[in-house]
């Protein structure tokens, strides 16, 4: 059962398992783990914030503000205002557009909600898994061949990325692992660079190095694999490495380049 705190920046109740504030796109400090995604179609102003807090969308990069009356140039929004849900967008002048304004919630979510997604996939973000382009002309029959093509299409265009991508990184790494000229200094290349420690380092902590101290490095090598009898700890066990990955894993989130001046915030939606 997750548990509940308060967002270190805005106050917002957070529950354990979500990455980030939904109020203010802010990441949550005592998150534990990801959890699967439950809501795909939200109808009520929790369940979209929701929505973009399981799919990890940085709202305050987004400029996308559920639940309140941002009052900011460049911004889209929902929030409540007595009996009536307004669902506006703040123009770059500062003059705002209502798009809706009324006691239905569920309408008022979605036409926010396709907003949203309209604006990820203008980016090439596809957080509710439709990457291809409905058609709405021609029979249903029609319609479902084009679209399965669509979808086989994608997943050749992906596996060719995905198989591209595995090469270069296995040509990267390709001579990754421990190094050494046996003055009790142990080297680590990783990729392009290089780490290094010592047999009376009782931290285990690995240090970054300019470079290895010999030109013919590979002639040193020790292997890819840890071995005790070296008196240095294991790189791949250290915190440095630890640090590494989740550099690794942080920059690789589809949100990460998110422009807002991509947005055209001179029309009125």
């Amino acid at each position: 059962m997750p548990s509940t705190g308060k967002c270190a920046y805005c106050g917002s109740t957070l529950r354990s398992d979500q990455q980030i504030c939904p109020n203010c796109g802010a990441a949550n400090e005592n998150y534990v783990a990801e959890t699967p995604k439950t809501v795909f179609l939200p109808k009520t102003i929790e369940e979209l914030k929701e929505y973009c807090a399981e799919r990890g969308m940085p709202l305050l990069r987004m400029r996308f503000f559920i639940g309140e009356d941002y009052r900011e140039p460049r911004a889209f929004g929902i929030y409540r205002d007595g009996e009536n849900v307004v669902v506006y967008k703040n123009k770059s002048d500062g003059s705002r557009a209502i798009r809706y304004r009324g006691r239905d919630e569920a309408h008022a979510v979605n036409e926010l909600f396709q907003k949203l997604l309209e604006e990820c996939h203008n980016r090439g973000i596809y957080p509710d898994g439709e990457p291809t382009t409905r058609s709405g002309s021609g029979s249903g029959r029609k319609a479902r061949r084009s679209n399965s093509k669509s979808i086989l299409l994608f997943v050749l265009i992906w596996a060719l990325i995905l198989g591209i991508s595995t090469a270069v990184q296995s040509c990267v790494h390709r001579h990754d692992g421990y190094f050494s000229t046996g003055n009790g200094t142990v080297y680590y290349h990783y990729g392009d660079d290089w780490y290094y420690t010592y047999d009376d380092n009782y931290s285990g902590y690995w240090y970054e190095a300019s470079d290895f101290p010999e030109s013919n490095y590979q002639d040193y090598s020790l292997g890819d694999t840890w071995d005790s009898d070296w008196g240095v700890s294991d790189f791949k066990g250290s915190s440095t490495w630890d640090s590494i990955q989740e550099s690794h894993s942080s920059s690789s989130s589809d949100y990460d380049s998110w422009d807002s001046s991509d947005t055209d915030w001179d029309s009125d939606w």
